[in-house]
């Protein structure tokens, strides 16, 4: 059972973002690290995932004109590839209703394997640049 709660250490999430992400700020040269992620994420929706108590990642969020932004799901290392991302977005899909919106919105690195999720659960591509696809799903 997965359970999303108010992140208690922000610190703690930027490092697990830095370490998810460091593929991608090498091969794209953002010189960016752990306060880079931290600064850009502590204003955010920040939501720890739970499974069974044990803490699994986090989920952050923004809500803006009407949308929610998906800004990131960062799972760790040992709990990626097992179906958990399905059931956080769900969870995220929830937390919209929630909040009364119609749509959420995400960008996501075209090289990143979360692309296929996404788009496996509805996302749509609304449109791409030279290293993104932006997506959004109506909820």
């Amino acid at each position: 059972m997965l359970e999303l709660v108010a992140t208690k250490d922000l610190k703690a999430a930027a490092h697990l973002t830095f370490n998810n992400m460091k593929p991608y700020y090498e091969m794209f040269a953002v010189d960016w690290d752990v306060e880079d992620v931290y600064q850009a994420t502590k204003n955010l929706k920040n939501f720890d995932i739970l499974c069974k108590g044990e803490h699994i990642g986090v989920v952050r969020l923004s809500f803006e004109e009407g949308r929610c932004q998906l800004r990131d799901i960062q799972i760790a290392a040992t709990y990626q590839n097992k179906g958990y991302g399905a059931h956080v977005i769900a969870k995220v899909v929830d937390v919209a209703r929630q909040q009364s919106v119609k749509f959420i919105d995400l960008k996501v690195f075209q090289r990143s394997p979360a692309f296929k999720l996404y788009s496996r659960i509805g996302f749509a591509v609304d449109r791409k640049d030279d290293r993104f696809y932006y997506m959004s799903f109506q909820v």
